[in-house]
């Protein structure tokens, strides 16, 4: 190989490179993401949300390719430590918490740069656990008005993000609730890892095999 040749290989492979390196996100990409994604979730003056927001966390979604980059949002919340003089009880039912802050995510994805799997909501108080793939509530939840740049700085989005109305119609009310699957991440992550599994002789399974 020329030595002109193996410079453009070189120059192919760090192109390459440098093109997948914005779809991974490091350690201190994901520190500022969940940040970000925290004052999507509850904004300075939402008292409440920011009583019973209790983890954000951003996890690498399995998929077929190995070498693609998709991230899942899991959120836990605890409705239990609302305080309010006035209300006894966290005045929102997990539905409601779910497709709220389900309509905020569908939004923050269109600024975020990297590609986005399922939104994942725990009730920590309940146990209750639900998600929707971020494409469906993209669809479900559009942009009810024209959306910053693409471009735009953060604040911008989150201005727009927080300026959405809380209310959905009953026809679009009833595609949430059909759409939000009520299981765990952890079970989701199980049931995709099963055709690996499946294709396992008799002596790998775990049922069959000769160790405890």
């Amino acid at each position: 190989m020329s030595l002109f040749s193996t410079f453009s290989l070189v120059l192919l492979l760090a192109a390459l490179a440098g093109a997948q390196a914005p779809d991974s996100l490091s350690q201190e990409q994901l520190q500022a993401v969940r940040q970000q994604l925290r004052e999507v979730l509850a904004a300075p003056q939402e008292r409440a949300f920011l009583q019973v927001l209790t983890d954000v966390q951003v996890l690498r979604a399995p998929t077929a390719d190995t070498t693609a980059f998709v991230y899942d949002i899991a959120v836990r919340f605890d409705p239990e430590r609302y305080r309010d003089p006035h209300l006894g009880r966290y005045p929102l039912t997990f539905e409601d918490q779910f497709i709220l802050w389900g309509k905020r995510l569908a939004l923050y994805t269109l600024f975020a740069s990297w590609k986005s799997g399922n939104f994942y909501l725990h009730d920590i108080a309940t146990g209750r656990q639900a998600w929707i793939a971020a494409e469906a509530a993209r669809r479900l939840f559009p942009p009810p008005a024209k959306p910053p740049a693409g471009k735009a700085p953060f604040a911008t989005w989150l201005k727009f993000i927080h300026g959405i109305t809380p209310g959905t119609e009953p026809r679009t009310l009833s595609l949430w609730r059909r759409l939000m699957q009520e299981e765990s991440r952890d079970l989701v992550l199980h049931r995709l890892q099963a055709p690996a599994d499946s294709g396992m002789s008799a002596a790998d399974s775990p049922a069959t095999g000769g160790g405890p």
